[in-house]
């Protein structure tokens, strides 16, 4: 269950941490102070957008330079929405008093130093950002309470999938697909798809009444 509710939490809220800045395709910002958001006054910089947009070219492989203008718009409009949510559940987060443990953090920025050949290259990183270790610890303690929030958020609605529904998934499956393995072959793994996108609809609900109640104002 944790592992399937932190794919999730991923999924509809990319961690707009410090962890983005260590992105090899970190292009680089025209003006990286100019505001692009705010989110109940907290500010939302370019750099911050696009560094997003770095991670998530990435992840799906995306070539930025290869999208026609009304594309590369759409990504840029989506990935702003993503940025927005992120900063609301961390402010939720926070102000529920939830926290990071210390050793979470550490295991995360042990994690971003394996990123770099020694400790000198991780503190050229920092340095190069205009950030202290301090800064990053801050920024990824704010992340892992942001995540803490949605789990709690998944925990505290009992989600059920019915034998009707995985019925109905293997069906379609096996409409398409030759030689389909026999359902009780794939049952583990329909019940835990199925779950996960109910877990996706119900996070979706939950940042769209974030938003309904907060102070959005786009700026680009």
């Amino acid at each position: 269950m944790q592992k399937i509710v932190a794919g999730i939490v991923i999924v509809v809220v990319v961690a707009a941490g410090a962890w983005l800045y260590f992105s090899d395709s970190l292009p680089e910002a025209s003006d990286p102070s100019e505001v692009v958001a705010t989110v109940n006054g907290e500010d939302i910089t370019r750099e911050n957008l696009e560094a997003l947009e770095a991670q998530v070219a990435l992840e799906q492989g995306l070539d930025l330079g290869s999208l026609d203008k009304a594309s590369l718009a759409e990504f840029r409009n989506q990935t702003l929405d993503t940025l927005v949510s992120s900063v609301l559940v961390r402010q939720v987060a926070i102000s529920s008093g939830i926290t990071a443990d210390e050793a979470e953090i550490d295991a995360e920025i042990e994690g971003i130093k394996g990123r770099f050949e020694d400790e000198s290259g991780y503190g050229k990183a920092l340095t190069d950002l205009g950030m202290s270790e301090a800064d990053l610890r801050e920024s990824i303690a704010s992340d892992i309470a942001a995540q803490k929030y949605m789990e709690q958020v998944i925990s505290g609605e009992p989600l059920a999938v019915t034998e009707n529904e995985i019925n109905n998934l293997y069906e379609q499956q096996v409409a398409v697909l030759e030689d389909a393995p026999a359902l009780e072959e794939v049952r583990d793994q329909i019940e835990s798809f199925l779950l996960q996108q109910k877990q996706r609809q119900l996070l979706a609900e939950h940042i769209q009444e974030l938003r309904a109640g907060a102070d959005i104002e786009i700026l680009m």
